[in-house]
């Protein structure tokens, strides 16, 4: 099957990008088919331009069996005008960037915005393939939750009518958050058509039972990594435990609750306890600019790394942090690249936050706290101070033996595969039976 994917912030893991589409079309090409994503040259993560040479307005490059085509668009520092302006410029110059590529069976709108999913209709029009819907962000319900949009508001009108306009028109919708059936169902979606295929963790190489978490050391991942790493093992060497974020600081990270418990462990003086937040965001200057108004030495801010590092980092840690704000957004249930890296390291996960179920609390391999809560994320982190490293050790390889047992791109890139099978005709049940094997 030859399948179109637009989604204008994939990647594949030599940046600090999601790689979802990466890692199920790697699956899905090693078993025959022909998978292409169409995503933006310009990193919404590191704010900087990163496949396209000075002139150059596409790139096509071939990942580990995946196509991937690049685009330019508009760059942009922070959440304002140009930052619409880069998503209108993804959807018009993708447009003519897939005209000269033969026709795909499928072509998949993913939802990082709507755009992108309003230029695979069109495409899918143009090209006479079917169209599916994959639901990543709830627009614009998360922004009106997040009090981004105001509900009555023509903006926030224009995107329901933009929503609905796309899934009455799918043939199929895929969606990554477990409870969001009933949002689909209530914007007309017919139950047939709703198919549940969450983010995961490459399981190429899964890791036998009780097998240790790979180190950090053993690879080159460049100076930066090299660094943190370093920073990481002196900051131990002094007596600290290391609790650590790797992902984006913005409004839905929460990352000042972290910064405001750091304060309090600081307060409270034993155990010692550093924190480290790895990436980039919209709220990180804001993070950063409390940390010092705090006087805080017990928190290290660090640049993105390339998602192919991050295994690395997470090695380093000893708790994996994980914080969200209390957004109504999230009772549809939570599908973090994250939040699988961070199980799939073996780490014990503190997840703040009020989604309800997840990975967390289903797999014991962590500690779940209130979300926004600085004392609760306090003492959270000083019980897993005060355990042995062995009983962290347990508690991390329930969470890395779970994730791997139910989240794994084999039987995830299985079930996408089934999916956008339906929108073309009857499910082609050997070939997803192929993919699974």
């Amino acid at each position: 099957m030859r399948i179109w994917i637009f989604n204008h912030y994939a990647a594949p893991p030599d940046s600090a990008a999601g790689t979802r589409h990466y890692d199920l079309g790697r699956v899905l090409a090693a078993a025959g088919h022909e998978v292409t994503v169409f995503a933006s040259s310009f990193s919404h993560f590191t704010r900087r331009e990163e496949r396209l040479a000075p002139g150059q307005r596409r790139a096509v490059r071939n990942v580990d069996g995946v196509r991937f085509v690049w685009v330019r668009t508009v760059p942009y520092a922070c959440n304002g005008i140009r930052r619409i302006l880069n998503m209108g410029s993804y959807a018009a110059r993708v447009l003519p960037a897939q005209q000269d590529l033969d026709r795909p069976d499928v072509i998949v709108g993913s939802c990082v915005h709507p755009a992108a999913v309003l230029a695979a209709w069109v495409a899918a029009r143009r090209r006479g393939s079917r169209f599916v819907v994959e639901v990543r962000d709830l627009w614009p319900q998360t922004l009106i939750d997040m009090g981004r949009l105001r509900a009555g508001g023509l903006p926030a009108r224009i995107l329901r009518l933009v929503e609905t306009f796309c899934y009455r028109r799918a043939s199929a919708v895929i969606c990554l958050l477990p409870a969001a059936g009933g949002y689909l169902r209530s914007r007309g979606v017919p139950p047939d058509r709703i198919h549940y295929v969450p983010n995961g963790i490459s399981d190429t190489r899964a890791p036998a039972d009780g097998e240790p978490a790979t180190a950090g050391g053993s690879v080159d991942h460049g100076p930066q990594v090299t660094d943190l790493i370093t920073r990481i093992r002196g900051l131990r060497a002094g007596g600290c435990l290391i609790a650590g974020y790797v992902g984006s600081h913005g409004p839905a990270n929460a990352l000042d609750t972290v910064v405001a418990a750091a304060a309090r462990l600081r307060a409270a003086g034993a155990p010692r306890i550093a924190t480290v937040l790895v990436g980039d965001g919209p709220e990180k200057v804001a993070c950063r600019r409390l940390a010092d108004e705090l006087g805080l030495d017990n928190v290290v801010f660090w640049p993105p790394v390339p998602k192919s590092a991050v295994p690395a980092v997470l090695a380093e840690l000893d708790v994996a942090l994980f914080c969200l704000r209390d957004v109504a957004v999230f009772r549809y249930g939570l599908s973090s690249n994250k939040l699988f890296d961070y199980l799939a390291s073996g780490k014990p996960v503190l997840f703040a936050s009020n989604a309800p179920g997840g990975p967390v609390r289903e797999s014991g391999g962590g500690v779940c706290v209130p979300a926004e809560s600085p004392a609760a994320l306090a003492e959270a982190l000083t019980a897993l101070a005060r355990m042995s490293e062995e009983e962290r050790r347990q508690m991390g390889g329930r969470g890395r033996a779970w994730v791997y047992r139910h989240h794994g791109t084999t039987a995830l890139a299985a079930a996408f595969l089934a999916a956008v099978s339906q929108a073309t005709g009857p499910t082609p049940t050997s070939d997803a039976a192929e993919v699974a094997r």
